[in-house]
């Protein structure tokens, strides 16, 4: 999954679960039929429309789910948050300049909500706007300044803007607020990173695994940094890790493939290699070692 791109539900959740707790109160969706029966009981509900297309998402069908979301945003009363669910779907689909025009509308709506200003920053970031996305950024910062979560976003922007340096300092100041915050030391590290600390790197994803033993795109992480030092066998271990947690981790795939590679293991090379390059990646290193 592309970074910052997160299921239906999800980014209302981040910041208060506006809507998507409501969904838990119904019979859930278990197919198509159930789904539009649900929409046509009350179709000025949003959370009905939410929890259609959420099965729809599950399913596979993103096309399906988004064109749900987009009907709710005319029938519903109280569309904000069918507005931000559907705007994340369209980047997930590509669809960047619709994604852009349904999260200027969420934000009309909804000027003083953080998770708003987070939803354009992110279309923002997919156009290629880090300076634009940053502006987006630090409004949510300003409107929600006990919440970690948009702060990440903050250093996200700096370094596609290429502000290395200020992207650690700003890291540094919110882990002095947050400091048990895992998002904000995967953000370090990929500073780190940035900067080709790669020691300083690999141990500030330890102390995200310290912090939470589940987080696979830490294991993954520390994969590709084994890759670069050579050490192929941890790498390959850290990425199954990474894996057994989250089987759609892009970057335990792609680093899998690389350590597989060098490894001797042409099959699983092959297997991973596609997957990450499926999702966007570029695993021209694999095939030329295979070849």
């Amino acid at each position: 999954m592309k970074p910052g791109i997160v299921p239906v539900c999800a980014v209302a959740a981040w910041l208060g679960a506006m809507s998507c707790p409501a969904i838990a109160d119904q019979a859930p969706v278990s197919s198509r039929a159930t789904g539009e029966a649900l929409v046509a009981a009350d179709p000025a509900l949003a959370r009905n429309y939410l929890a259609y297309a959420a099965w729809l998402e599950a399913a596979g069908d993103l096309p399906e789910a988004a064109a749900v979301l987009e009907a709710g945003c005319h029938r519903a009363s109280a569309p904000e948050a069918l507005l931000l669910e559907l705007a994340q779907l369209h980047r997930r689909l590509g669809r960047l300049a619709r994604a852009e025009a349904v999260a200027r509308e969420a934000l009309v709506l909804m000027p003083e909500a953080p998770e708003a200003h987070v939803c354009l920053g992110d279309v923002y970031l997919d156009l290629g706007w880090p300076q634009s996305a940053l502006e987006s950024y630090r409004e949510a910062v300003r409107l929600a300044p006990g919440d970690p979560a948009p702060c990440a976003r903050v250093i996200t922007a700096l370094l596609a803007a290429g502000a290395t340096t200020g992207a650690e300092e700003a890291c540094l100041r919110y882990l002095a607020d947050f400091p048990d915050t895992p998002d904000l030391w995967l953000s370090l590290g990929w500073v780190f990173e940035k900067q080709d600390k790669l020691r300083e790197a690999f141990r500030t994803y330890g102390q995200v695994l310290a912090l939470d033993p589940g987080s696979a795109e830490a294991l993954a992480r520390q994969g590709r940094l084994f890759c670069r030092f050579g050490q192929f066998s941890a790498a390959a271990d850290a990425c199954r890790r990474a894996l057994q947690m989250d089987s759609d981790n892009l970057v335990a795939h792609a680093y899998l493939g690389i350590a597989c590679s060098q490894l001797g293991d042409d099959q699983n090379a092959r297997h991973h290699a596609r997957i990450a390059e499926a999702g966007g990646l570029d695993m021209s290193a694999v095939w030329k070692k295979l070849n």
